[in-house]
């Protein structure tokens, strides 16, 4: 049987598409549009780490517009989803390749919060060389 854990490299696609985003909100459509199906389980199970972190937000109920039936079927609205503050950061450190790859090979089967946390001590110390602190 196949486990979720996160994907770094899938984390990354997703938190780009929403700064991609034309506007201060994007939605399924948008995301769907730049690669990201809402079929796919992947991304219901990122969709979702992102928002129980405070990464993203829809701003409402919190259900990120998903419907699951009785029967197991998704049924998906377009609502305004938008990145938080902290998801920006989120973001903006794994958009840095080295960042990236040092995530992927020492941080593999981690959790969200460990992977976020980790990106930014990263960013944060890449920061402080450049400023030379």
């Amino acid at each position: 049987m196949k486990t979720m854990r996160p994907d770094p490299d899938y984390l990354k696609e997703l938190l780009t598409a929403f700064q991609d985003a034309p506007a201060p909100t994007t939605d399924i459509r948008e995301l769907a549009a730049a690669g990201l199906s809402y079929d796919d389980p992947k991304f219901e199970f990122h969709l979702f780490l992102l928002h129980d972190q405070g990464f993203i937000t829809d701003d409402g109920d919190g259900s990120l517009g998903m419907d699951r039936g009785a029967d197991g079927t998704i049924q998906w609205s377009v609502i305004p989803l938008r990145l938080t503050a902290s998801g920006q950061q989120f973001a903006e450190a794994l958009g840095n390749s080295k960042i990236l790859a040092t995530i992927k090979k020492n941080f593999v089967g981690a959790s969200i919060s460990t992977l976020q946390q980790a990106a930014v001590a990263l960013l944060k110390s890449e920061v402080m060389q450049h400023l030379h602190l």
